[in-house]
């Protein structure tokens, strides 16, 4: 696999293929006298030269012994057959080399305060380093980025809470793996008998089916929305040029843009786990999908306590609005909480862009709880019978120019 997480894991092994006992405690962070205890206990074998899986070898056992378990009494379990380290030698389990310099040398090179370096890790989730620890691979790369946004004018925060939205949303992914294959794989395994030692050797050639195919999935699940995010960025900036020369024209009959976003879904995600908040999001996709079809809408795209949905006509895409808020308790969902706007859109590669996303999806974030807020451009081509709407008033919306007048959706009480 040239060029690929394979090519990379087999150039890695080969720079650490030849190490010294010195050079194997430096590369695993360790006092050299804890890597000869190790040799006296059997952990690893000879005086070295060392290679990439002795390394790995001391590396887990020492963060192993940090959390409380006795290498000795490892060793044992061990030698009696019920655990095995071969796990280790998996691709999955491949880490970055340690760098020839030090942090505080590394942020000289790319001209990064230290600090910011230290804040950089704290923001990815990782512990800050000191000025004489050893950098790591990609640490240049991550600096010289974050350097990059602050040259052309952004602010250190906003770099940092990207970050942060970064290494989340890679930590959910992670831990939603583990999740899937501690509940669906292994727990079905140790269910039938297998042992420990057998559920670790499993997953290692579990990993070793997986892993390359899986990180190439996930890159390109990222190239494929973040083309679409920019597309989306291109058109905004078309529009609002068009608009300026006068020859922005609103069409006769536009279609309406339905966010819909559970109230408090985060939240509930970090009380009860990604598993109830996988389940939820389940619930909502069959209860949203089913209602916007009946009303001759169509799902666009999925945000995971969320959806976006098209609409051609604008009172269909408030009446299912109304549907959709008043149906959640009765599917154990929380509360909705629903943005519609009307205007032009703009297909392309199965997904929808312009302003009139941009603004149903701020309308959807300024409502409330069971609230169904909808745009007077929806309101002014909405012919439904049985809806009043309450004027919310102008409202000054995140990203948008102008104060927007917006209205909540209410259903009339049968006479």
């Amino acid at each position: 696999m040239p060029g690929g997480y394979l090519a990379d894991w087999k150039w890695m092994e080969k720079r650490h293929a030849s190490l010294s006992l010195k050079e194997l405690a430096n590369e695993a962070g360790v006092d050299p006298a804890f890597v000869r205890r190790l040799i006296d206990l059997g952990a690893i074998e000879g005086r070295g030269p060392f290679g990439p899986s002795d390394l790995r070898r001391v590396s887990l056992l020492r963060a192993w012994e940090e959390a409380g378990l006795s290498v000795e009494a490892v060793m044992r379990v061990m030698q009696a057959g019920d655990l095995s380290l071969s796990w280790l030698d998996a691709p999955v389990m491949a880490r970055g080399e340690g760098l020839d310099r030090t942090y505080a040398q590394l942020c000289s090179e790319e001209q990064v305060p230290f600090p910011l370096a230290q804040a950089v890790q704290e923001a990815l989730g990782f512990a800050p380093p000191d000025p004489t620890d050893r950098a790591r691979e990609g640490d240049g790369e991550l600096l010289a980025l974050v350097r990059t946004f602050l040259e052309v004018g952004a602010d250190e925060g906003p770099t940092l809470r990207l970050l942060r939205v970064y290494a989340d949303a890679l930590r959910r992914v992670a831990a939603a793996e583990a999740e899937l294959y501690e509940s669906q794989i292994e727990g079905r395994l140790r269910a039938s008998g297998r042992g420990e030692r057998e559920l670790l050797d499993f997953g290692a050639r579990f990993g070793n089916r997986v892993v390359a195919s899986l990180e190439r999935a996930l890159l390109d699940i990222y190239h494929r929305h973040r083309e679409h995010v920019w597309i989306e960025h291109s058109i905004n900036h078309a529009e609002i040029a068009l608009e300026q020369a006068g020859l922005y024209k609103k069409i006769p009959r536009a279609p309406a843009i339905c966010f819909v976003d559970l109230t408090g879904y985060t939240r509930l995600t970090e009380e009860r786990g990604d598993d109830v908040a996988a389940r939820m999001a389940t619930s909502l996709a069959s209860l949203v999908e089913d209602i916007s079809r009946r009303r001759g809408g169509r799902p666009i795209r999925w945000l995971g306590d969320g959806g976006m949905f098209h609409f051609k006509d604008p009172g269909a895409a408030v009446l299912s609005g109304l549907d959709m808020v008043e149906s959640a308790p009765a599917a154990g969902l929380p509360p909705m909480h629903i943005g519609i706007h009307t205007g032009p859109v703009i297909f392309q590669d199965g997904d929808v862009y312009g302003r009139t996303v941009n603004l149903a999806s701020r309308i959807a974030s300024h409502a409330s709880a069971r609230q169904v807020l909808a745009s007077d451009e929806t309101v002014d081509r909405s012919t439904v019978e049985g809806v009043r709407y309450e004027p919310v008033g102008p409202v000054a919306l995140k990203g948008v120019a102008r104060p927007v007048r917006l209205f909540r959706a209410v259903r009339e009480a049968a006479r």
